[in-house]
Protein backbone atom coordinates (compact mmCIF):
# COMPACT_ATOMS: atom_id res chain seq x y z
CA UNK A 1 0.00 0.00 0.00
CA UNK A 2 0.84 3.54 -0.35
CA UNK A 3 2.20 5.95 2.52
CA UNK A 4 -0.20 5.22 5.31
CA UNK A 5 -2.45 8.90 5.24
CA UNK A 6 -3.67 10.04 8.52
CA UNK A 7 -5.86 13.51 8.44
CA UNK A 8 -5.88 15.70 11.03
CA UNK A 9 -9.05 17.33 11.87
CA UNK A 10 -10.42 19.27 14.88
CA UNK A 11 -12.02 22.39 16.41
CA UNK A 12 -10.59 26.05 15.26
CA UNK A 13 -8.16 26.70 17.39
CA UNK A 14 -7.56 23.20 19.27
CA UNK A 15 -3.89 22.94 18.24
CA UNK A 16 -4.20 20.96 15.28
CA UNK A 17 -1.10 22.56 12.90
CA UNK A 18 1.14 23.05 15.81
CA UNK A 19 0.12 18.82 15.95
CA UNK A 20 1.03 18.43 12.49
CA UNK A 21 4.44 20.40 12.74
CA UNK A 22 5.22 18.26 15.75
CA UNK A 23 4.88 15.19 14.04
CA UNK A 24 6.60 15.82 10.53
CA UNK A 25 9.39 17.96 11.89
CA UNK A 26 12.73 16.46 12.43
CA UNK A 27 16.22 17.62 13.25
CA UNK A 28 16.58 18.21 9.44
CA UNK A 29 13.93 20.18 8.68
CA UNK A 30 9.80 19.46 7.86
CA UNK A 31 9.30 17.73 4.72
CA UNK A 32 6.09 19.07 3.97
CA UNK A 33 4.15 20.58 0.48
CA UNK A 34 0.87 22.23 0.16
CA UNK A 35 -2.69 20.36 -1.82
CA UNK A 36 -4.15 24.01 -2.06
CA UNK A 37 -4.66 24.59 1.52
CA UNK A 38 -3.91 21.88 3.22
CA UNK A 39 -0.51 21.17 4.49
CA UNK A 40 0.82 17.44 3.85
CA UNK A 41 3.91 15.96 5.20
CA UNK A 42 5.68 12.47 4.75
CA UNK A 43 7.66 10.49 7.94
CA UNK A 44 9.56 7.68 8.17
CA UNK A 45 8.56 4.73 10.45
CA UNK A 46 10.40 4.07 13.15
CA UNK A 47 11.78 0.38 13.30
CA UNK A 48 14.42 -0.62 15.22
CA UNK A 49 14.19 -4.40 13.35
CA UNK A 50 14.85 -2.89 10.08
CA UNK A 51 17.37 -0.65 10.86
CA UNK A 52 19.10 -3.66 12.35
CA UNK A 53 18.80 -5.34 9.35
CA UNK A 54 20.43 -2.26 7.46
CA UNK A 55 23.27 -2.66 9.43
CA UNK A 56 24.12 -5.77 8.93
CA UNK A 57 23.40 -5.07 4.87
CA UNK A 58 24.82 -1.84 4.40
CA UNK A 59 22.48 -1.02 1.71
CA UNK A 60 23.09 1.41 -1.33
CA UNK A 61 18.97 2.06 -0.55
CA UNK A 62 17.33 2.15 2.99
CA UNK A 63 13.30 1.99 2.63
CA UNK A 64 11.49 2.41 5.79
CA UNK A 65 7.64 2.42 5.78
CA UNK A 66 5.96 6.24 5.81
CA UNK A 67 2.88 7.89 6.80
CA UNK A 68 1.76 11.07 5.14
CA UNK A 69 -0.08 13.30 8.01
CA UNK A 70 -2.54 15.88 6.45
CA UNK A 71 -3.40 19.41 8.24
CA UNK A 72 -6.62 19.70 6.42
CA UNK A 73 -7.52 23.13 6.07
CA UNK A 74 -11.21 23.44 7.88
CA UNK A 75 -13.20 26.51 5.90
CA UNK A 76 -14.31 28.93 7.81
CA UNK A 77 -18.17 28.53 9.51
CA UNK A 78 -19.74 31.10 11.50
CA UNK A 79 -20.15 28.46 14.73
CA UNK A 80 -16.77 25.89 13.74
CA UNK A 81 -20.10 22.98 12.16
CA UNK A 82 -20.94 22.39 8.83
CA UNK A 83 -16.72 22.94 7.63
CA UNK A 84 -16.46 19.15 6.75
CA UNK A 85 -19.56 18.95 4.57
CA UNK A 86 -17.37 21.28 2.32
CA UNK A 87 -14.18 18.80 1.98
CA UNK A 88 -15.94 15.15 1.61
CA UNK A 89 -14.12 14.63 -1.66
CA UNK A 90 -10.71 15.41 -0.48
CA UNK A 91 -11.47 14.26 3.02
CA UNK A 92 -12.17 10.55 1.63
CA UNK A 93 -8.32 9.86 0.96
CA UNK A 94 -7.82 9.30 4.34
CA UNK A 95 -7.03 6.04 5.52
CA UNK A 96 -7.98 6.91 9.49
CA UNK A 97 -8.85 10.65 10.76
CA UNK A 98 -6.94 12.34 13.61
CA UNK A 99 -9.08 14.06 15.76
CA UNK A 100 -7.18 16.65 18.20
CA UNK A 101 -9.33 18.03 21.24
CA UNK A 102 -7.84 21.17 23.10
CA UNK A 103 -7.24 20.17 26.77
CA UNK A 104 -5.11 23.60 27.39
CA UNK A 105 -5.87 27.01 28.44
CA UNK A 106 -8.87 27.89 29.78
CA UNK A 107 -11.70 28.91 26.89
CA UNK A 108 -11.94 27.27 23.51
CA UNK A 109 -12.52 28.96 20.02
CA UNK A 110 -16.84 29.94 21.30
CA UNK A 111 -15.32 31.61 24.79
CA UNK A 112 -16.41 28.59 26.48
CA UNK A 113 -14.92 26.45 28.76
CA UNK A 114 -12.49 24.03 27.49
CA UNK A 115 -14.12 20.83 27.00
CA UNK A 116 -12.13 18.28 25.06
CA UNK A 117 -15.10 15.73 25.50
CA UNK A 118 -17.24 17.95 24.01
CA UNK A 119 -14.98 18.78 21.06
CA UNK A 120 -14.80 14.95 20.05
CA UNK A 121 -18.32 14.13 20.05
CA UNK A 122 -19.22 17.26 18.27
CA UNK A 123 -16.66 16.25 15.38
CA UNK A 124 -17.93 12.88 15.61
CA UNK A 125 -21.70 14.27 14.88
CA UNK A 126 -20.53 16.24 12.03
CA UNK A 127 -19.03 12.85 10.64
CA UNK A 128 -22.26 11.36 11.00
CA UNK A 129 -24.47 14.06 9.73
CA UNK A 130 -22.04 14.92 6.42
CA UNK A 131 -22.56 11.48 5.40
CA UNK A 132 -25.97 10.98 5.87
CA UNK A 133 -26.98 14.25 4.12
CA UNK A 134 -24.76 12.02 1.27
CA UNK A 135 -26.67 9.23 1.80
CA UNK A 136 -29.79 10.99 1.30
CA UNK A 137 -29.07 12.64 -1.95
CA UNK A 138 -27.73 9.58 -3.36
CA UNK A 139 -31.15 8.11 -2.44
CA UNK A 140 -33.18 10.25 -3.49
CA UNK A 141 -31.10 10.49 -7.74
CA UNK A 142 -31.63 6.19 -6.88
CA UNK A 143 -35.54 6.69 -6.54
CA UNK A 144 -35.98 9.46 -9.48
CA UNK A 145 -33.88 7.08 -11.76
CA UNK A 146 -36.22 4.04 -10.25
CA UNK A 147 -38.93 6.31 -11.60
CA UNK A 148 -37.82 7.41 -14.78
CA UNK A 149 -37.73 3.54 -15.13
CA UNK A 150 -33.81 3.29 -15.81
CA UNK A 151 -32.31 0.53 -13.88
CA UNK A 152 -30.49 0.85 -10.95
CA UNK A 153 -28.23 -1.00 -8.42
CA UNK A 154 -30.72 -2.95 -5.91
CA UNK A 155 -27.33 -3.75 -3.65
CA UNK A 156 -26.36 -0.39 -3.20
CA UNK A 157 -29.97 1.09 -2.73
CA UNK A 158 -30.64 -1.39 -0.21
CA UNK A 159 -27.57 -1.39 1.77
CA UNK A 160 -27.60 2.96 1.83
CA UNK A 161 -31.21 2.42 3.62
CA UNK A 162 -29.31 0.50 6.44
CA UNK A 163 -26.95 3.14 6.48
CA UNK A 164 -29.64 5.58 6.61
CA UNK A 165 -31.36 4.01 9.41
CA UNK A 166 -28.24 3.74 11.38
CA UNK A 167 -27.10 6.99 10.85
CA UNK A 168 -30.34 8.96 11.57
CA UNK A 169 -29.43 7.17 15.61
CA UNK A 170 -26.70 9.23 15.29
CA UNK A 171 -24.12 6.26 15.17
CA UNK A 172 -21.46 6.34 12.88
CA UNK A 173 -21.09 3.70 10.07
CA UNK A 174 -17.76 2.17 11.05
CA UNK A 175 -20.20 0.59 14.13
CA UNK A 176 -22.54 -0.75 11.27
CA UNK A 177 -22.62 -4.71 11.47
CA UNK A 178 -25.59 -5.35 9.28
CA UNK A 179 -23.70 -4.91 6.18
CA UNK A 180 -22.32 -7.73 3.96
CA UNK A 181 -19.27 -7.52 2.10
CA UNK A 182 -20.87 -7.20 -1.26
CA UNK A 183 -23.04 -4.20 0.46
CA UNK A 184 -20.18 -2.38 2.01
CA UNK A 185 -18.69 -2.53 -1.37
CA UNK A 186 -21.53 -0.63 -3.06
CA UNK A 187 -21.33 1.59 -1.00
CA UNK A 188 -17.81 2.45 -0.95
CA UNK A 189 -17.91 5.12 -4.06
CA UNK A 190 -19.44 7.47 -1.57
CA UNK A 191 -16.24 7.39 0.69
CA UNK A 192 -18.71 7.77 3.84
CA UNK A 193 -16.63 9.78 6.25
CA UNK A 194 -18.09 7.99 9.80
CA UNK A 195 -17.07 4.60 8.11
CA UNK A 196 -13.33 4.90 8.57
CA UNK A 197 -11.52 4.46 11.89
CA UNK A 198 -10.74 7.20 14.36
CA UNK A 199 -7.68 8.35 16.36
CA UNK A 200 -7.94 10.79 19.12
CA UNK A 201 -4.94 13.48 20.37
CA UNK A 202 -5.52 15.02 23.80
CA UNK A 203 -3.20 18.42 22.87
CA UNK A 204 -2.42 19.46 26.78
CA UNK A 205 -0.14 22.30 28.31
CA UNK A 206 3.09 20.96 29.20
CA UNK A 207 1.59 21.09 33.31
CA UNK A 208 -0.71 18.29 32.10
CA UNK A 209 1.72 15.86 30.67
CA UNK A 210 0.15 13.56 33.04
CA UNK A 211 -2.56 13.15 31.60
CA UNK A 212 -4.73 14.56 34.80
CA UNK A 213 -8.22 16.08 34.07
CA UNK A 214 -9.32 14.26 31.29
CA UNK A 215 -11.33 11.65 32.63
CA UNK A 216 -14.74 12.55 30.92
CA UNK A 217 -12.43 12.46 27.36
CA UNK A 218 -11.40 8.92 28.11
CA UNK A 219 -15.09 7.97 28.88
CA UNK A 220 -15.87 9.19 25.38
CA UNK A 221 -12.90 7.62 23.57
CA UNK A 222 -13.61 4.16 25.54
CA UNK A 223 -16.79 4.48 23.61
CA UNK A 224 -14.49 3.70 20.46
CA UNK A 225 -12.53 1.09 22.46
CA UNK A 226 -9.52 3.07 22.28
CA UNK A 227 -7.68 5.74 24.64
CA UNK A 228 -6.87 9.34 23.81
CA UNK A 229 -3.00 10.17 23.19
CA UNK A 230 -1.85 13.14 25.27
CA UNK A 231 -0.07 15.00 23.25
CA UNK A 232 1.79 18.40 24.01
CA UNK A 233 2.07 19.73 20.65
CA UNK A 234 4.49 22.94 21.39
CA UNK A 235 6.15 20.48 23.28
CA UNK A 236 6.97 17.58 20.92
CA UNK A 237 7.43 20.34 18.28
CA UNK A 238 10.44 21.75 19.98
CA UNK A 239 11.72 18.35 20.66
CA UNK A 240 11.43 16.84 16.88
CA UNK A 241 13.75 18.88 15.90
CA UNK A 242 16.48 17.79 18.38
CA UNK A 243 19.19 15.08 17.42
CA UNK A 244 18.83 11.72 18.96
CA UNK A 245 21.41 12.75 22.29
CA UNK A 246 19.91 15.68 22.80
CA UNK A 247 16.60 14.40 22.38
CA UNK A 248 16.74 11.65 24.90
CA UNK A 249 17.59 13.74 27.51
CA UNK A 250 15.14 15.71 26.77
CA UNK A 251 12.60 13.13 27.46
CA UNK A 252 14.10 12.15 30.21
CA UNK A 253 14.14 15.71 32.19
CA UNK A 254 10.04 15.48 31.19
CA UNK A 255 9.82 11.91 32.64
CA UNK A 256 8.84 10.66 29.08
CA UNK A 257 9.83 7.45 27.38
CA UNK A 258 9.73 8.03 23.65
CA UNK A 259 8.49 11.32 21.23
CA UNK A 260 4.64 10.55 21.23
CA UNK A 261 5.01 10.68 17.22
CA UNK A 262 6.35 7.18 18.07
CA UNK A 263 3.82 6.00 19.92
CA UNK A 264 1.24 7.53 18.02
CA UNK A 265 2.33 5.47 14.82
CA UNK A 266 2.26 2.20 16.55
CA UNK A 267 -1.41 3.46 17.83
CA UNK A 268 -2.45 3.98 14.26
CA UNK A 269 -0.68 0.60 12.83
CA UNK A 270 -3.14 -1.01 15.79
CA UNK A 271 -6.17 0.38 14.80
CA UNK A 272 -5.54 -0.26 11.17
CA UNK A 273 -4.20 -3.85 11.62
CA UNK A 274 -1.56 -3.38 9.53
CA UNK A 275 1.94 -4.80 10.05
CA UNK A 276 5.52 -4.93 8.06
CA UNK A 277 7.83 -7.35 5.94
CA UNK A 278 11.47 -6.47 4.42
CA UNK A 279 13.53 -7.48 1.94
CA UNK A 280 17.12 -7.01 2.10
CA UNK A 281 19.97 -7.04 0.28
CA UNK A 282 22.74 -5.24 -0.73
CA UNK A 283 20.61 -2.99 -3.36
CA UNK A 284 18.08 -2.02 -0.78
CA UNK A 285 16.83 -2.80 2.57
CA UNK A 286 12.93 -1.85 2.70
CA UNK A 287 9.89 -2.19 4.77
CA UNK A 288 6.67 -3.15 3.34
CA UNK A 289 2.88 -2.49 4.65
CA UNK A 290 -0.09 -4.61 4.55
CA UNK A 291 -2.90 -5.28 6.26
CA UNK A 292 -2.83 -8.21 8.77
CA UNK A 293 -3.82 -11.41 6.96
CA UNK A 294 -2.50 -10.72 3.92
CA UNK A 295 -1.56 -13.73 1.44
CA UNK A 296 2.46 -13.85 -0.19
CA UNK A 297 1.11 -13.76 -3.49
CA UNK A 298 -0.63 -10.10 -2.81
CA UNK A 299 2.28 -9.39 -0.74
CA UNK A 300 4.59 -10.18 -3.80
CA UNK A 301 2.58 -7.83 -5.78
CA UNK A 302 3.56 -5.11 -2.87
CA UNK A 303 7.08 -5.38 -4.07
CA UNK A 304 5.90 -5.21 -8.16
CA UNK A 305 3.16 -6.64 -10.33
CA UNK A 306 5.62 -9.33 -11.45
CA UNK A 307 6.50 -10.60 -8.92
CA UNK A 308 2.52 -11.58 -8.30
CA UNK A 309 2.09 -12.48 -11.73
CA UNK A 310 5.31 -15.10 -11.88
CA UNK A 311 5.08 -15.81 -8.12
CA UNK A 312 6.20 -19.86 -7.94
CA UNK A 313 7.21 -19.78 -3.73
CA UNK A 314 7.85 -17.11 -0.88
CA UNK A 315 11.18 -17.86 0.75
CA UNK A 316 10.66 -16.65 4.69
CA UNK A 317 12.29 -16.02 7.86
CA UNK A 318 12.15 -14.34 10.45
CA UNK A 319 14.03 -10.96 11.10
CA UNK A 320 15.52 -11.91 14.57
CA UNK A 321 16.64 -15.54 13.23
CA UNK A 322 18.49 -13.62 10.40
CA UNK A 323 19.67 -11.07 12.51
CA UNK A 324 20.77 -14.07 14.91
CA UNK A 325 22.81 -15.73 11.98
CA UNK A 326 23.82 -12.68 10.05
CA UNK A 327 23.58 -14.61 6.90
CA UNK A 328 20.80 -15.98 4.80
CA UNK A 329 22.37 -19.24 3.60
CA UNK A 330 22.94 -19.76 7.42
CA UNK A 331 19.15 -19.93 8.07
CA UNK A 332 18.96 -22.44 4.87
CA UNK A 333 21.06 -24.42 6.80
CA UNK A 334 19.99 -24.80 10.08
CA UNK A 335 15.95 -24.82 8.42
CA UNK A 336 14.83 -21.57 9.97
CA UNK A 337 14.41 -20.27 6.38
CA UNK A 338 11.40 -21.72 4.95
CA UNK A 339 9.32 -22.05 1.28
CA UNK A 340 5.61 -21.11 1.56
CA UNK A 341 2.69 -21.01 -0.93
CA UNK A 342 0.71 -18.43 -2.38
CA UNK A 343 -2.13 -18.51 0.62
CA UNK A 344 0.81 -18.40 3.26
CA UNK A 345 -0.11 -15.13 5.69
CA UNK A 346 2.42 -12.89 5.88
CA UNK A 347 3.48 -12.52 9.61
CA UNK A 348 4.78 -9.42 10.99
CA UNK A 349 8.32 -9.25 10.63
CA UNK A 350 9.37 -11.50 8.24
CA UNK A 351 11.52 -11.52 5.91
CA UNK A 352 10.83 -12.77 2.08
CA UNK A 353 12.32 -12.99 -1.00
CA UNK A 354 10.59 -14.24 -3.77
CA UNK A 355 10.76 -17.07 -6.44
CA UNK A 356 8.54 -15.75 -9.38
CA UNK A 357 9.14 -17.32 -13.39
CA UNK A 358 10.55 -13.90 -15.30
Amino acid sequence: MPALQLFLIGAPRSGKSTVFNALTLTPEGQSSFTKGQHHLGTVKVPDARLAALRDMYKPAKYTPAEVTFVDVAMPPTPDGKGALSQLTTFLGDADAFVIVAQAFGEMDYRGKPVDPADQLESVLLELVVTDLERTEKRLEKIAHEKGRGLKINEMEASALEKCRAHMEKELPLRTLTALSPEEEKATRSLQLLSAKPVMVIANVSEERLDGKGLDKLRAACAKLNMEPIVFCASLEAEMAQLDPEAQSEFLKDYGLNEPARVRFIQMAYRLLDLISFFTVGEDEVRAWTIRRGTQALHAAGKIHTDLERGFIRAEVVRNEELLKTQSWAACQKNATLRLEGKTYEVQDGDVMHIRHNA
